[in-house]
């Protein structure tokens, strides 16, 4: 129940401070390893995943919903053919595959990492240091999950127990330790009992110094840790109008998601920078934004339904082809009073009176020709229009 409750939390902080970057996570495969193991590693791995800070991992029952219309009963996989045609049945920009296999006492794992757009793998990592299945819990979880997205960590950080790797965002930080100042910046690698035994202090220009006071509770081989800046530079948005439901402010990185109350005209406390709004609902315009220190600014954005932008775009294009077929009936009518007339000025003889009945279906008929010329004319430019607006519809969904 609590790792139940951990992965709830770890999915809503992700959807508010992930990245774009987004990802989709297979249950796990395995050889002599329980099933329920096996999932429970599952979701260890995917808040692993959501803890890095620059991903979106996939809600489980959204992925299971995909592959179970496109007739996958379970949501794994046990070849690569079956992966391939998941990654890219999946909409996320990368897929993950985990197989665990049980040799004697010792917990080998394989992880696979593919491109969905393409199905093709881009990163394939083994992780079999003598771990139990204990082990994979509290260490191997988090080492694998930065190992196979190319975090690019130390290989001596996963082979030994003794060492614990710093990341800071942003990198670059000096650490200290004592007295003394270490060669080098964040990332870093560090012995295990000085980390223990000795102050370690990051600094970086411009940021609050970071006293690392002790491990992660969990054990694992990896800090992070989010400096902040020294002085924070903070603004505000408002907005012209009342803000409808699901609005988010996203910043320029993506790494800061913040929701709009509803009926709100104001977000107030945002760190300076660029940002953007977004929304599942709405195709915004005007949506990009700039916040100055101690300032507020004022925006106008505009929002469209995409449900009514699919049915205007659906009546622009029932329209289009009312005319279209119109245009085609009157082009054809056009041709068989052509054709008519044609047929009966070959049918002239030298009987007077049969040559004026002739003469006279010509006339009426010519009479006709400039009715049908008009009304093609007249229809061009409302097909025009309507294609165009058709167009128009299609673009603001592609962009939203």
């Amino acid at each position: 129940m609590k790792l139940k409750y951990l992965f709830i939390l770890s999915i809503l902080t992700a959807y508010l401070f992930a990245d774009d970057h987004t990802i989709s996570v297979l249950d796990f495969t395995g050889e002599g390893v329980a099933d329920t193991e096996l999932q429970s590693l599952s979701e260890l791995f995917r808040v692993e995943l959501l803890k890095q800070d620059t991903l979106r991992v996939m809600d489980y029952g959204d992925m299971n919903q995909v592959l179970s219309i496109a007739g996958y009963d379970d949501p794994k996989c046990s070849t690569i053919e079956c992966a391939v045609i998941s990654s890219m049945l999946l909409d996320t920009e990368w897929m993950a595959t985990i197989h665990i296999a049980k040799i004697g006492d010792i917990f080998m794992t394989e992880g696979r990492l593919y491109e969905s757009e393409t199905g093709r793998v881009i990163n394939v990592v083994t992780y079999d240091h003598e771990l139990s299945l204990e082990g994979l819990k509290t260490r191997g979880m988090h080492n694998l999950a930065d190992m196979l997205m190319s975090a690019r960590v130390p290989m001596e950080v996963h082979e030994r127990q003794n060492l614990v790797y710093i990341k800071t965002k942003p990198a670059g930080a000096m650490v200290r330790v004592g007295r003394d100042t270490l060669g080098g910046f964040t990332p870093m690698a560090l012995d295990r009992v000085v980390v223990e035994s000795r102050p370690i202090i990051l600094l970086k220009n411009g940021y609050e110094p970071y006293r690392l006071k002790h491990l992660p509770e969990d054990e694992s081989d990896i800090i992070y840790v989010e400096l902040q800046h020294l002085v924070p530079q903070i603004g505000h948005v408002a907005f012209e109008a009342p803000v409808p439901e699901g609005i988010v402010i996203v910043s320029a990185d993506g790494a800061s998601r913040f929701l709009v109350e509803e009926g709100a005209i104001e977000y107030k406390k945002l760190d300076a920078g660029s940002y953007h709004l977004e929304s599942g609902q709405y195709i915004i315009h005007n949506e990009n934004f700039r916040i100055r220190h101690r300032k507020t600014t004022h925006v106008n954005p505009k929002f469209h339904d995409i449900l009514l932008i699919e049915k205007d775009r659906d009546k622009y294009k029932f329209k289009r082809n009312i005319l279209i077929g119109s245009l085609v009936i009157t082009a054809g009518y056009r041709g068989y009073l052509q054709y008519e007339s044609e047929n009966i000025y070959k049918s002239y003889g030298s009987n007077i009176l049969e040559g004026d009945e002739n003469h006279k279906q010509i006339e009426a008929l010519d009479q006709l020709k400039p009715i049908m010329d008009g009304i093609s004319i007249f229809t061009i430019f409302p097909i025009l229009y309507y294609q165009a607006r058709y167009m128009q519809m299609n673009r603001w969904l592609r962009a939203g």
